[in-house]
């Protein structure tokens, strides 16, 4: 599955995404306060941070349940884009409303990219109404990036992966449908969607 490789090509597919949220009817600003804050949620290396969230955001918060992973994206990302970053070391679903409130001034943005999938539903859920109480009110977006069914994958169909190697994991892959239905549960709409090679990118907002 995507996700393991491709991060050029993957970081340019992100910055046009969000360019084009920046510059649509919905989330346009004239006082750019949606490029003040961003958080990158289930952050890992800090690859979405580097190649998409900084390169229009003032700064961004990572979050990342692997302590190894926070540790090293400080490395990655280098001395002078990590002054511009806060660290948080922290399971997505086990956010709270209180740990929301305390991260200060809501986020412009706030990008989940290969991290839904390692979710039960009800998790999915819940953690999408909780983070989207750190939205900025009226132009405030969550972009939801995850896998798709692909190949020989039915559309209508969960796909399950298992790959193999040193860094083994499983994870399922929803489909599109299945998707809208969890982020319609969680109280967002889908404003802005694409498709691609083998990932679904949605824009929500409340």
């Amino acid at each position: 599955m995507i996700g393991d490789g491709n991060g050029e090509e993957d970081g340019r597919e992100g910055l046009e995404f969000l360019d084009k949220l920046l510059a649509s009817s919905c989330v346009a600003s004239t006082n750019k306060t949606n490029t003040d804050r961003a958080v990158d949620l289930g952050a890992g290396v800090g690859r979405v941070t580097k190649l998409v969230l900084l390169k229009r955001h003032r700064e961004v918060r990572l979050v990342e349940a692997d302590a190894g992973w926070s540790k090293r994206s400080k490395a990655y990302l280098g001395r002078k884009r990590a002054s511009r970053c806060s660290f948080v070391h922290q399971r997505l679903d086990d956010l709270t409303l209180e740990d929301i409130r305390n991260w200060g001034p809501p986020a412009g943005v706030m990008w989940i990219q290969w991290t839904l999938q390692y979710m039960i539903d009800v998790d999915v859920v819940s953690s999408l109404i909780v983070l989207a109480t750190g939205l900025r009110p009226k132009t405030g977006v969550l972009v939801v990036k995850e896998n798709r069914p692909y190949g020989t994958a039915r559309e209508d169909r969960f796909q399950m992966d298992m790959p193999g190697g040193e860094n083994e994991r499983y994870d399922i892959t929803r489909t599109d449908a299945h998707h809208r239905l969890l982020f319609h549960n969680a109280g967002l709409r889908v404003v802005l969607a694409e498709k691609g090679a083998e990932t679904h990118t949605y824009a929500l907002m409340i």
